[in-house]
């Protein structure tokens, strides 16, 4: 049983250095955050500031310098890495969500969703049902078999954030993905994820530069010369 108390995410004095000596460059230098079960929020900050590399050290994708980073509870890195198979830590933990959908082409809509849960071990049939279920959620079942590239933008974001749900990760770690859309569709989008997030209990959190969506976070974690500050936001409805 899940414990609804302990936080999705925990990050305590993170650090990433690249290089070494005079040429070093101290990306991260001390990030902590904290984001519930549930909870949406933002991460913003200027080109340069260390929110592709936070997202990066947390998405297991590159090895921090230091600190310490907990996922529901349990330490995945201490002053190194805590779990033995990374692969399958993103695969099970963690859904990403990127700002182009990166969709498989020749796969149809429910195969590109059901891929994951079949590469985890689930059964074809059971990791499809799942696949439908999610689309039927995020209003795209009539889509489920249709192939990619007759989907509108709209659809294959659609479709992307059902593929992050697909393992029912209690992280997903969006990175611009409104950026390519208009005003309609971005906020589209941020109800997708809010309702995602209470429905299937996920932590998830938004780097983003889009002036429209901002204002919709409770909370916001701005990355400053390699640090996070938390303030609140303004929480409106999208």
């Amino acid at each position: 049983m899940v414990d609804e108390g302990v936080p999705a995410i925990r990050i305590q004095g993170l650090r990433k250095r690249y290089g070494a000596g005079d040429t070093a460059v101290d990306a991260l230098k001390g990030v902590d955050m904290t984001v519930q079960r549930g909870e949406v929020v933002g991460l913003i900050g200027p080109s340069g500031s260390g929110k592709s590399t936070l997202l990066k050290c947390l998405g297991a994708v590159i090895e921090p310098s230091g600190g310490r980073m907990e996922i529901a509870g349990e330490a995945i890195y201490d002053g190194g890495w805590r779990i033995p198979d990374l692969r399958a830590l993103r695969r099970d933990n963690i859904g990403f969500i990127f700002q182009a959908p990166y969709l498989i082409s020749f796969l149809d809509v429910t195969d590109n969703v059901a891929l994951l849960p079949m590469l985890a071990g689930v059964g074809n049939a059971a990791a499809r049902d799942r696949a439908r279920e999610l689309l039927g959620a995020l209003d795209v079942a009539h889509r489920a078999k249709a192939q990619v590239s007759q989907l509108s933008g709209g659809e294959q974001q659609r479709v992307a954030i059902a593929r992050a749900l697909a393992n029912r990760p209690p992280v997903i770690l969006a990175d611009e993905p409104t950026a390519p859309l208009d005003s309609e569709r971005a906020l589209a989008v941020v109800r997708i994820l809010n309702g995602m997030a209470a429905q299937y209990r996920a932590a998830i959190i938004v780097v983003t530069h889009d002036e429209k969506i901002i204002p919709t976070f409770k909370r916001i974690y701005h990355i400053r010369d390699g640090k996070t500050h938390e303030e609140a936001g303004e929480g409106r409805e999208p």
